[in-house]
């Protein structure tokens, strides 16, 4: 079989001179039988051939996306931007959703599938947010789990775990406000924060405010059921394409 092609967003450095990414995105993609391809910033004009080419997206952790996305001026507790990977991915969520290939974001990438959607962020969740929130900035370990969250059983997520109350890692100061179009809530924090988030549109675009890889890689298989199913997505979605380009030919 041949092994569905999947991309993940890149993070760009300080001084904007190389993309890099860490590896357990990487790792993660392969242990589950996908090939993974590292996303750089590039123009528009690539994108709609590499929606194509692409078998599934995963937008991965990384900076604030300006809040101009979702009709905002900027809040004084923003944290730092990247313009151009906003522009970037951005119109790749869209492109790869349009075409209904299977979608993974963690951290910032359920973020921007939320403002894609047209759904708005709280910029800092301590200024912006009236109910009380505990710590989601934690400062242990990438696979210490912080804090409990509450996930609807009949969700597609729900299902692929399933487990109804887990703890999880927290590695985030802004949150989810308001939900985008055909986005379901189907996890929360018990203070309330959106923890993860699917479409009821779409066959598969999932948005995780933790970062299930690092449990994947550490053996959960909970968490690994969801990067098992998103591969077999991508294979999936790659053949019935495959099937409606051959019989337009016939």
């Amino acid at each position: 079989m041949v092994k569905p092609l999947i991309g993940i967003s890149a993070e760009m450095s300080k001084n904007q001179d190389h993309f890099w990414l860490p590896f357990v995105y990487v790792q993660t993609v392969l242990k589950y039988g996908g090939l993974p391809l590292m996303i750089p910033v590039m123009g528009d004009e690539n994108l709609d051939e590499l929606s194509l080419r692409l078998d599934g997206l995963f937008i991965t952790g990384g900076e604030d996306i300006d809040p101009s996305y979702y009709g905002e001026n900027p809040h004084l507790k923003l944290g730092k931007i990247a313009p151009e990977i906003d522009q970037m991915e951005s119109e790749l969520v869209k492109r790869m959703l349009e075409l209904d290939k299977p979608y993974i974001g963690v951290c910032r990438g359920l973020h921007m599938l939320n403002v894609v959607q047209g759904g708005s962020m709280y910029q800092d969740i301590h200024a912006q947010r009236e109910e009380e929130s505990y710590l989601h900035l934690q400062q242990g370990p990438r696979t210490y789990r912080s804090h409990e969250v509450e996930l609807e059983p009949d969700s597609k997520i729900g299902k692929l775990i399933g487990l109804e109350k887990f703890r999880v890692n927290s590695f985030h100061h802004q949150a989810c406000n308001e939900i985008g179009r055909d986005l379901e809530v189907v996890a929360r924090a018990t203070d309330g924060i959106i923890e993860a988030m699917e479409s009821k549109t779409h066959s598969f675009a999932f948005g995780f405010q933790w970062h299930p890889e690092e449990f994947a890689m550490d053996g959960d298989e909970h968490s690994g059921n969801l990067f098992d199913a998103f591969i077999k997505q991508a294979v999936k979605r790659r053949n019935e394409i495959d099937d409606s380009k051959k019989r337009d030919r016939q």
